[in-house]
């Protein structure tokens, strides 16, 4: 995610490449025999027509008027679309004009692979192990839509080869008989995945009182109140920030007692608890420098 972060506040083709390239060898390093880690080769092909596309559209809808050097000379077209109102269709492009097409492309590309690299490697039943009690309802919720592209994927995978096998029509006229049976088998393995959670208690809650209840209800709204009145109040008054941070952090304080009060009520069962490593703290360590790193303009050179 931190990679995806990056790769928007760059405006940098090299970094932008280079997002993209770290997030692929990333992949072959570290992924797995899993259904979401076989999801790769699809991120790759978007991403490339992500590029090409922007380009293309680019070179059709020229705003650009007789650049000096132009790097591509096409014939003009101009289209009269009504009264006052025309639309220019090709024609000459600047090489900058290019490169800033590109650039876009490849923004949305690198960000296309990171996210691609993050589904491909998150498992999303751990995911759920780590998720605090309180926010089992968002976890799970997040856990189901990291799985679905992969899970859509591996179905479309699994009938094509299936088809294959059966000597069955290819291309545009199997399209009919590949989504019934792609949506229904990842209709199934939803269900099951469904299953097994209610199975081993996720998103139970236990036993509590009416004034519990009541009291982190109020601890959660009040949070949410107070983080947005001290945002807005950041926005809208950038010389007088004493008052708007403390209102923000008293929020995210009351964020962190509805958290642990939320918890205390949830019921599931914990088997071997996945424990934060060296590892893990150097990734957050790398993550924060990246993050502050592109947020600061270091990357943009």
């Amino acid at each position: 995610m931190a990679l995806a972060i990056t790769a928007s506040l760059s405006a940098t083709p090299l970094v932008l490449f280079a997002i993209g390239a770290v997030s692929m060898l990333l992949v072959l390093a570290f992924r797995d025999e899993s259904a979401w880690s076989r999801s790769v080769s699809f991120y790759l092909k978007l991403a490339a027509a992500v590029v090409a596309i922007r380009v293309l559209f680019r070179i059709i809808f020229n705003l650009e008027s007789s650049p000096a050097n132009p790097l591509l000379v096409l014939p003009e077209i101009n289209l009269t679309l009504a009264e006052g109102v025309s639309l220019k269709l090709f024609g000459s492009i600047s090489a900058l004009s290019f490169q800033s097409a590109l650039t876009d492309g490849l923004r949305l590309a690198a960000i296309i692979l990171a996210v691609g690299m993050a589904n491909s490697l998150a498992n999303p039943m751990k995911l759920l192990k780590s998720t605090p009690g309180a926010l089992y309802e968002i976890a799970t919720a997040i856990s189901i839509a990291i799985n679905l592209a992969p899970q859509l994927i591996a179905s479309l995978n699994r009938v094509r080869r299936v088809r294959g096998l059966r000597g069955q029509s290819k291309g545009i006229r199997a399209l009919p008989g590949l989504v019934i049976p792609v949506l229904e088998d990842t209709i199934d393995q939803s269900m099951s995945l469904a299953a097994s959670m209610s199975a081993r208690g996720f998103g139970r809650k236990g036993q509590r009182s009416k004034m519990a209840l009541k009291i982190t209800r109020f601890t959660g709204l009040a949070a949410i109140t107070m983080i947005a009145v001290g945002v807005f109040l950041l926005l809208i008054t950038p010389t007088t920030q004493v008052l708007d941070l403390s209102i923000a952090i008293a929020g995210l304080a009351f964020a962190v007692v509805y958290i642990k009060m939320s918890a205390l009520g949830s019921l599931r069962t914990k088997y071997r608890k996945q424990a934060f490593q060296s590892g893990d703290y150097c990734l957050f360590a790398l993550t924060a420098a990246l993050l502050v790193s592109a947020f600061t303009g270091v990357l943009q050179f």
